[in-house]
């Protein structure tokens, strides 16, 4: 039997929203992944996003048996309708969800999110390659530097970033997260600038 996972992820609920799912064969291959971007929702929209990517991909395949797998309590209650869906722009998904099922037994899984890696990874991938986008069109001129060393920059602004343009590095959150910033290309951009240090 086919399996699937699917997961949702919105950075402020409601913020930037990612989501991700993965199609598995009989053999338990990896047959199929895909996320995408989703812009501002809820956390429950996006893992609805996630569902429904899924379940596009299930009925385009003519899948007609599948166990589908998430670690949304909510979402997975309701597509087995123990659980009411009272908000209307979540009912709006669940009538989506439940129309692109037709034809097909599907057998619904809650699994804890550490059972859902890869779909998880996929919703923040979704957010992270968007945002990485948006970095790279910002205005790297209004990053304040002050070189340390060098090869160290210190970034200012609402807080103090340290920038290792050796090691290809920063402090800041965004590169923990994505291996890029705002801070780090404008260094880069200023050594480009000036080929030797004064």
């Amino acid at each position: 039997m086919y399996s699937g996972h699917f997961d949702g992820a919105s950075r402020g609920n409601p913020g930037e929203a990612g989501a991700g799912a993965v199609l598995y064969n009989e053999e338990g291959h990896m047959v199929w992944q895909k996320f995408a971007y989703l812009g501002s929702q809820t956390n429950n929209e996006a893992e609805y996003g996630g569902l429904l990517l899924l379940l596009r991909e299930i009925q385009l395949r003519g899948i007609k048996k599948i166990v589908i797998r998430g670690d949304s309590r909510l979402v997975i209650c309701q597509m087995k309708k123990e659980w009411k869906v009272n908000s209307p722009h979540l009912k709006e998904l669940w009538e989506e969800a439940q129309s692109l099922l037709k034809g097909c037994q599907a057998t619904f899984e809650w699994v804890p999110r550490k059972e859902n890696s890869n779909a998880d990874l996929l919703s923040n991938k979704a957010i992270d390659e968007h945002s990485g986008k948006a970095v790279l069109k910002a205005d790297l001129n209004a990053v304040r530097l002050e070189r340390i060393t060098p090869t160290i920059f210190i970034a200012h602004g609402s807080e103090d970033y340290a920038v290792d343009i050796l090691h290809r590095a920063c402090t800041c959150p965004a590169f923990v997260n994505r291996k890029q910033c705002k801070h780090l290309e404008a260094a880069l951009r200023k050594l480009e600038q000036k080929p030797s240090f004064d």
